[in-house]
């Protein structure tokens, strides 16, 4: 009997031997190889780009109670999902929206209608006959029904990114970038009210530069009750801008168009872009996450690498907070704006709790959170807290949420996927406080 004792606690201390051996190798923690945050949801095959992508758009929605995300169904496409918050779960509804799997969507709902703008996805050169569409549907009875019209067309080529908003008319707008060789233009379109009507494309007419860099992003928000503003980022100049056009006036002329720099300054600015407006705030506030190239070429660890940047109509005037900084590892922001708590949730992307060190300023693992207080935004230093974590798969990355504010009522959910894993994650929780 003491001998089989002894086999046994000599299997046990192999087993945990090989567990440390392995997670050294891995530069694993072998004291957080339990880690978890969040929880599981469906897996997802045969689509082209990671499902919760990409960094300027929102694939969720809170509407009647209820959070909706527009989600890849494996052998179908993309279907609208709704979350069962009883059971934790993403619940089909049968609703299909665009079947091609090569595309990323950016959903908007206005208490009406849904609105999902769905761009064919090219990293490289823009390629024609690809066309982006919008989806609108009407909501009764629990179930979206899509409406006569639709999908309608934005443009007809592919880009890496494409965003709507709504504004005060009820005209559809969206913004992208296309890539020809070695520059890029950022082009916006708009609709008749209601999003039919499509006009043909055109180049921010704007008294800058609309030519960034083939790896650069635009987005686009409504704000203030009656203005529609563009920000996209060129990290040849070190410059974001923001071009602002009052509700109503002829889009396509220069007078109807504001710009200035919202940013300026070597690599303070990368490729990854997150706004939102806040539409009940009486001063038309309009926050921005944007990530900084300033740990490319440096050992610093104190740099900023994310950071919010704030636009107050009023004056005119931005304000700049620094999120996390180089030494943090962060990547790919989002935002969420919390009527409740007054504060700024900021999400994104850095090394698992049990992966040591940093690869690079990119690298996938787990989604973090830090929140701010949206009149005086100041971040606690460090990576903030993980809220989605898969313990056995350090590849959690492309958090994404939704375009409306949250409340007491809402709670505040995000989703993100693992590429390796082929699945989606997400976070649900009731909004507490500043973390």
């Amino acid at each position: 009997m003491l001998k089989m004792k002894k086999s046994v606690r000599w299997i046990i201390h192999l087993v945990v031997l090989s567990v440390v051996v392995t997670g050294s190798l891995l530069g694993v923690s072998s004291a957080a190889l339990a880690a978890t945050a969040g929880t599981r949801s469906i897996t997802y095959s045969g689509v082209s780009n990671p499902p919760t992508a990409d960094k300027p758009q929102s694939k969720l929605w809170w509407n009647a109670g209820s959070w909706w995300a527009n989600m890849w169904k494996t052998g179908s496409g993309w279907s609208i999902y709704r979350l069962n918050r009883a059971t934790h779960t993403w619940v089909d509804t049968g609703v299909r929206t665009d079947p091609r799997a090569s595309t990323s969507s950016d959903t908007l709902w206005d208490g009406t209608h849904l609105y999902i703008a769905s761009n064919v996805v090219t990293a490289g050169n823009t390629a024609s006959g690809q066309p982006a569409r919008l989806y609108r549907y009407s909501y009764a009875g629990g179930k979206y029904t899509l409406n006569p019209g639709f999908p309608a067309t934005i443009s007809n080529n592919s880009s890496e990114s494409l965003t709507i908003a709504k504004d005060s008319t009820g005209v559809i707008w969206a913004t992208w970038t296309q890539v020809s060789g070695t520059r890029s233009t950022v082009y916006v379109n708009n609709s008749l009210a209601g999003g039919t009507g499509w006009g043909r494309p055109f180049v921010v007419p704007a008294a800058a530069d609309p030519h960034p860099t083939p790896d650069d992003l635009s987005a686009i928000v409504a704000y203030d009750g009656d203005e529609i503003g563009i920000m996209w980022t060129d990290q040849a100049t070190g410059t974001a801008w923001w071009a602002t056009h009052d509700d109503g006036k002829s889009p396509r002329t220069a007078a109807s168009w504001k710009v200035k720099q919202a940013i300026k300054g070597s690599k303070r600015v990368d490729d990854h872009l997150n706004i939102k407006s806040l539409q009940s705030d009486p001063s038309g506030r309009v926050y921005a996450a944007v990530k900084t190239s300033l740990n490319e070429g440096t050992t610093d660890k104190t740099l900023a690498q994310l950071l919010l940047v704030v636009f107050k109509p009023a004056t005119g005037s931005f304000t700049q907070t620094t999120i996390a900084r180089t030494g943090d590892c962060v990547t790919r922001p989002q935002i969420i704006l919390d009527t409740a708590n007054n504060l700024v949730h900021a999400f994104y992307t850095a090394p698992s709790t049990y992966v040591r060190g940093c690869a690079f300023s990119g690298t996938a693992g787990s989604i973090y959170e830090k929140t701010a207080s949206m009149d005086k935004p100041v971040f606690v230093s460090g990576r903030g807290k993980v809220v989605i974590e898969d313990a056995a798969s350090p590849h959690m990355n492309n958090v994404t949420s939704s375009k409306q504010s949250v409340n007491s009522g809402t709670g505040i959910v995000v989703m993100a996927s693992n590429s390796v894993t082929k699945r989606y994650w997400f976070s649900d929780r009731s909004l507490g406080t500043a973390r």
